[in-house]
């Protein structure tokens, strides 16, 4: 065989390939938005309806974990009763999706198709400035929705003040309207209530389009307050072309060099993101003789962990700290080996963090995942990689004595902590943000009756979480997307109050006021009690 004029044969392929795939991909947005809104035929929705039912059967490792079969079922058969007659998919999406929601696993979800932009306007938007709705922070609290940061021009509008409505549609409206289609891990409430304060603004874009100005009312100090808000333009001033010279002559230098060197380098180990400007994971002083740190962990996704949590305890341990108090609040998770090393620091001895999680089968793990993160024209590039994946997975999936299967986590076999772990006090911060990975830690800390957890009930469970490979299917009609969670991962420290999160040992909840004055009670009650055991 002619091993190059084979190597030039395949190359030319996957090029026609990624040129195939890349027109296919290629509809017109103007079509595409003109078919989002078009009616689908009630005989198409109901085998949506199906396809969703069958995915979950086939694919969820509990499904009826918070839900009896014959509940969900029922669930099933009321909505395709309810199609009688052509509707769109969004008002497809009101109906299935609390059902999906039923099943009450966070990470499991509808999303529905929206409207695309093309790149024209995309540029013309980007050109245009910040948003009407991304000028403000809002806060879903007791039923009303507030205003806790502004970056508009509109300075009268006070931190604090209660959004009454938006181009006439009030947050109740959609609170109402969208609060069915989501769940929390479990029974607990803490989560839905501040998930509702993140999705707003994709809520409000979903029923009013993106637009370069808004109609508020606002009500502030008992009077009401009408304010159009258009797009801010960023302004970026001009550098004097001399200071830029010597500015430019500067960086060139060699400490310079290194300097730029090593902020990359860490904002690659610590994960730092250009958006919000703050790092995944940071390691802070409050005292002045540095005895008490706090660690401050954002999500278990971004950067080196390993790199991050060696270089961490090694400064603590240099340091000499006596407490360190785990921030965990507003964490929704990420990758389970990133939670396990974190741990590995923080408890003395051997360990087992989890349990094997649970799956349907040998083979439920090949189904899906691998090429639902990546666009179509990679696929060619995955598929080389898929049979080493399946062959990966299928070694590590166990078929049990009782007939069930089980999948090797990191985690879920003994493992030796850190020679250098942190034996000192321990605080952990959580409240209903705290999901997922961050539940599967602090589950884990519970065992040690030592340390204190301050805040509130976590969003996510105490005892599991069905995660793992989140896969996201399309469903053929309605082209609705369907996000399910493939493994039921446990904790090998459980708690017998069924379905709820993570409990604190002090609770304790923001207020309005403390959130537009800056003010963290909790952080205030740990350094208080702190001082006061150290009298």
């Amino acid at each position: 065989m002619n091993y190059k004029l084979f190597a030039n044969y395949f190359s030319r392929c996957l090029i026609l390939l990624f040129i195939s795939l890349a027109a296919i991909s290629c509809v017109s947005v103007k079509e595409y938005n003109k078919k989002l809104a078009q009616p689908i035929s009630e005989k198409e929705l109901v085998k949506d309806v199906s396809y969703v039912q069958k995915k979950l059967e086939k694919l969820h490792p509990n499904l009826y974990t918070y839900i009896s079969k014959e509940a969900l079922n029922n669930k099933f058969d009321s909505v395709r009763k309810v199609l009688v007659k052509p509707i769109t998919a969004s008002d497809f999406f009101l109906l299935i999706s609390p059902v999906v929601a039923s099943v009450k696993q966070g990470h499991m979800s509808m999303s529905l198709p929206t409207k695309r932009i093309s790149k024209k306007e995309q540029k013309r938007l980007a050109k245009a400035g910040l948003g009407p709705l991304s000028q403000f922070e809002f806060e879903w609290m007791n039923e009303k929705l507030y205003v806790i940061k502004n970056k508009s021009k509109q300075k009268s509008i006070a931190l604090g003040a209660e959004v009454l409505s938006i181009n006439n549609i009030t947050p109740q409206q959609l609170h109402n309207k969208y609060k069915t289609t989501y769940t929390s891990d479990g029974l607990n409430k803490t989560y839905l209530k501040r998930a509702f304060s993140k999705r707003f603004t994709s809520y409000l874009t979903n029923e009013i389009g993106i637009n370069d100005s808004l109609n508020y009312v606002f009500k502030q100090n008992d009077s009401l307050k009408e304010i159009v808000v258009n797009r801010l333009k960023v302004e970026i001033k001009e550098k004097n072309k001399s200071k830029d010279k010597a500015t430019n002559a500067k960086e060139t230098t060699p400490k310079n060099e290194k300097q730029l060197v090593e902020t990359k380098r860490e904002k690659r180990i610590f994960g730092y993101d250009e958006t919000t400007k703050t790092f995944s994971k940071k390691l802070s002083f409050v005292a002045s003789d540095s005895s008490i740190a706090v660690l401050k962990i954002k999500d278990f996704s971004k950067g080196n962990f390993r790199k991050a949590y060696k270089s961490f305890f090694e400064d603590l341990k240099n340091k000499n700290v006596k407490t360190l108090i785990l921030d965990l609040r507003n964490n929704p998770g990420g990758r389970v080996v990133d939670a396990v090393d974190l741990y590995s620091y923080l408890t003395a001895g051997e360990f087992q963090m989890l349990q094997p999680a649970q799956v349907v089968s040998k083979t439920s793990l090949w189904k899906l995942g691998m090429f639902d993160r990546i666009p179509k024209i990679l696929y060619p590039l995955a598929a080389i990689g898929y049979p080493f994946y399946m062959g990966f997975s299928t070694i590590r999936t166990k078929k049990n004595d009782d007939g069930s299967y089980t999948y090797s986590l990191v985690g879920s076999q003994k493992r030796q902590n850190k020679t250098n772990y942190f034996s000192g006090k321990i605080y952990v911060l959580i409240n209903g943000n705290s999901f997922s990975a961050a539940c599967l830690v602090s589950s884990a800390l519970k065992a040690n009756k030592e340390v204190i957890f301050v805040g509130e009930e976590t969003g996510g469970a105490f005892n599991s979480t069905v995660a793992g490979l989140l896969p996201i299917v399309q469903l053929p009609n309605s082209n609705l997307s369907l996000r399910i969670g493939l493994m039921d991962i446990g904790t090998t420290n459980k708690t017998e109050v069924f379905g709820r999160g993570v409990f604190p040992d002090k609770e304790i909840v923001p207020t309005l006021n403390d959130k537009i004055q800056n003010k963290d009670p909790e952080m205030e009650w740990i350094l208080n009690d702190i001082k006061l055991k150290n009298k």
